[in-house]
C-alpha cells in the first residue's frame, strides 16, 4: 500500500492510499480503489489510476472531486 497526503483549497488534510481487497467485493471494486480520508469524510475512487503516485497535488485534488463518498456505519446502541 502506497500513501500520500494532500491539502484541499479549504486547508483540509486528506490521506490518500491505494486499497487492494483481500476478499471478494463488488465487481466495481475488485481491482482496488483509491481511498481519500480526512477527519470528517472518506471517499473511494475505482479503479485506481495507474499514475496516481506520480500525479501532482492538483491532479489528486481533481480525483478527490470524482471520488464517491463512503457512508460510515451507524453506531450500535447498547
Amino acid at each position: 500500500m502506497s500513501h500520500r497526503t494532500i491539502r484541499d483549497d479549504q486547508g483540509v488534510e486528506w490521506q490518500v492510499w491505494d486499497t487492494i481487497p483481500a476478499k471478494r467485493v463488488s465487481r466495481t471494486l475488485e481491482s482496488g480503489w483509491l481511498t481519500f480520508e480526512c477527519a470528517t469524510e472518506k471517499r473511494r475512487l475505482a479503479p485506481v489510476p495507474l499514475y496516481w503516485l506520480s500525479a501532482g497535488e492538483a491532479e489528486l485534488l481533481r480525483l478527490l472531486g470524482e471520488a464517491t463518498p463512503v457512508q460510515q456505519p451507524r453506531e450500535r446502541r447498547a
